[in-house]
C-alpha cells in the first residue's frame, strides 16, 4: 500500500474533526461559556491544518487498498484522533494530561467512562465529549461497514446488504460511499431521537447530549443520577430506544426500506433474549424494582450503561456477562458481539448431533448460508483472544495495586466499550478511584475492544511488521 492510500483519509478524517471543534466551539458560546471556544479553536486548527496538507498533497493520485491495509488507518485514526479530542479537557483546567487522555479515549471509543460528573464540568466540555463519542460511533460503523466486512467476508454474522457492496481488493475505492450512507443513517437516528426528547419537554442541551449519547451507545448524560428522575419516563424511554438503535447492524436500518422481513434478523433475537432473561434475574433479586428492570436490562446488553434510577445492579454478575456479550455486528455497542455467540450456539448444537449420530451432516447455518469451517475457527480465535485481553488486562491492572474484584470489572468495562458497567456494578467512586498507572493499560483495552481485539493485533501487523 502506497503511503498516499493511508494518509489520505486520515486527512479527511482531520478535517472532519476540526469541523466538530468549530461546532463545539460555536456551542460554548450558545451556552454562555465563550471563555471554552478557544480551547476547542485550538483542537480544529491543529486538525484542520495537516488534514488539508495531506488532501492537497495527495489530490489526484491514484492507489488501491486492501482490508488489512485499512486496518492500518483505523489504528492510526484510533489513536490520532483522541489525542487532539484530550486537548480542550486538558487546556481548560478541568483535568491533568493523563486524566485528559483518558477521557477523550473514553469517548471516541464510546465507552464512556468519565473521572469527573457532568454536574462538576462545563456543559460545552460535557457536549465535547458527548459529540466525540457520537462521531466515535460513527468511525465505528464506517470501519465495520467498509473494513471489517472485507475481512471476515466469510462469515454471515455480517449481514449481506446493499449498504455492504465492497471490494476486497481495494476497499478505499467503497469507503467514500459508506462513509455517505452510514452518515446519512446515522444522523437521521439521532436527529429522530433528539427531536421526540425535545418534544417530550426535555430540553435543548440535554436532548443533544442524550440523543448522542443513546445512538453512539456512550451512555453520556448531561446530569448524573437516573435517566427517570432527571428527565422523565418518556426521555427515558425514548433513549432506550436510541441505545436499540445503537446496538443494531446498521445494514438493517437500509435494508428494512425494501424488505420488511429483515426485521425477523438474528441479532434481534438475540439481543431480545439476553434482555429478557436478565431482566427476570433482576426481577427475582429485586421485586420491588421491576418496573425499571427491562430498561436496565437493555440498557446492558445494548452497552450504553444507562441506569433508569441510578441504582445499583442488582445482579452485577449477570451484567458483567451480558455486557461481555453486547449487541449486534457492524453497531457502535461493544462486547464480543451476539451474532457470533449465536454462531458458536449453533456450532454446539451441530456436534452434539454429530455426537447422537456420526453418520449425520449437520452444517451450521446463519441467515440462510452455510458458515465454513474457517470462519467458525475464526470466531472462536476472536472470543479466546478477547477472553485473553479480559484476563491478561486484569492482571496487569492488579500489579498497580488494584484489587482483584475492582481490575477484572474495570478492564471488562473498557473491553467491552461500557463504562457505566463499573459504577453500576460496584459500589464507590468508580472511574474516579483509578490510579494514573492504571489508566494507560484501560485506554488500551478500550482501542482493542473497539478494534475488535484481533483486528486490532492485525493492524499493528500491518502498519510495523509486514514489509
Amino acid at each position: 500500500m502506497s503511503l498516499a492510500a493511508l494518509l489520505r483519509p486520515l486527512g479527511a478524517l482531520w478535517v472532519l474533526v476540526a469541523m466538530i471543534s468549530l461546532l463545539a466551539a460555536l456551542a460554548a458560546f450558545a451556552v454562555s461559556e465563550p471563555h471554552l471556544a478557544p480551547f476547542f479553536l485550538i483542537s480544529a486548527g491543529l486538525a484542520l491544518v495537516p488534514g488539508l496538507l495531506i488532501l492537497s498533497a495527495t489530490r489526484g493520485i491514484r492507489f488501491r487498498a486492501s482490508a488489512l491495509d485499512a486496518l492500518g488507518l483505523a489504528l492510526l485514526a484510533w489513536v490520532t484522533t483522541p489525542a487532539v479530542a484530550a486537548l480542550p479537557f486538558w487546556i481548560s483546567g478541568y483535568f491533568d494530561p493523563i486524566d485528559s487522555l483518558f477521557e477523550a479515549y473514553s469517548a471516541v471509543t464510546t465507552t464512556g467512562a468519565t473521572l469527573l460528573p457532568a454536574d462538576q464540568l462545563p456543559r460545552s466540555l460535557v457536549f465535547w465529549r458527548a459529540i466525540m463519542a457520537w462521531f466515535g460511533g460513527y468511525g465505528t460503523l464506517v470501519l465495520a461497514i467498509a473494513i471489517l466486512a472485507a475481512l471476515d467476508k466469510d462469515v454471515p454474522a455480517i449481514r449481506r446488504s446493499p449498504l455492504l457492496t465492497i471490494r476486497p481488493d481495494n476497499v478505499f475505492s467503497h469507503l467514500p460511499q459508506a462513509a455517505q450512507r452510514v452518515g446519512l443513517i446515522y444522523t437521521v437516528i439521532t436527529s429522530l431521537i433528539w427531536l421526540g426528547l425535545i418534544l417530550s419537554g426535555t430540553g435543548l442541551f440535554d436532548s443533544t447530549v442524550l440523543a448522542m449519547g443513546a445512538i453512539s451507545t456512550s451512555g453520556y448524560t448531561p446530569a448524573d443520577g437516573g435517566l427517570l428522575p432527571a428527565f422523565g419516563a418518556l426521555a427515558t424511554l425514548l433513549v432506550a430506544i436510541g441505545s436499540l438503535a445503537g446496538s443494531l447492524n446498521i445494514a438493517l436500518f437500509w435494508d428494512v426500506l425494501r424488505d420488511w422481513r429483515v426485521m425477523k434478523d438474528p441479532d434481534l433475537l438475540g439481543i431480545s433474549i439476553l434482555t429478557v432473561g436478565l431482566a427476570v434475574l433482576y426481577v427475582v433479586a429485586a421485586p420491588e424494582q421491576a418496573h425499571t428492570h427491562v430498561l436496565d436490562a437493555l440498557f446492558m446488553v445494548t452497552t450504553s450503561g444507562y441506569s433508569v434510577a441510578g441504582t445499583l445492579s442488582p445482579v452485577p454478575i449477570a451484567a458483567v456477562f451480558v455486557a461481555l456479550i453486547g449487541g449486534a455486528a457492524a453497531s457502535t455497542s461493544g462486547g464480543i458481539k451476539v451474532s457470533r455467540i449465536l454462531l458458536l450456539w449453533r456450532r454446539m448444537g451441530s456436534e452434539l448431533a454429530l455426537l447422537a449420530d456420526p453418520s449425520s451432516v449437520a452444517p451450521v447455518t446463519f441467515r440462510g448460508r452455510q458458515a465454513r469451517d474457517s470462519a467458525l475457527i475464526g470466531i472462536w480465535a476472536y472470543v479466546l483472544g478477547f477472553l485473553a485481553c479480559l484476563g491478561l488486562g486484569t492482571l496487569l491492572l492488579s500489579l498497580t495495586d488494584m484489587d482483584f474484584v475492582t481490575a477484572f470489572l474495570a478492564n471488562a468495562s473498557a473491553l467491552a466499550n461500557i463504562g457505566p458497567l463499573l459504577n453500576e456494578v460496584q459500589a464507590g467512586d468508580g472511574w474516579r478511584d483509578i490510579t494514573d498507572n492504571a489508566k494507560p493499560i484501560l485506554i488500551s483495552a478500550m482501542v482493542l475492544g473497539r478494534l475488535e481485539v484481533l483486528a486490532a493485533v492485525a493492524a499493528i501487523w500491518a502498519l510495523f511488521i509486514r514489509n
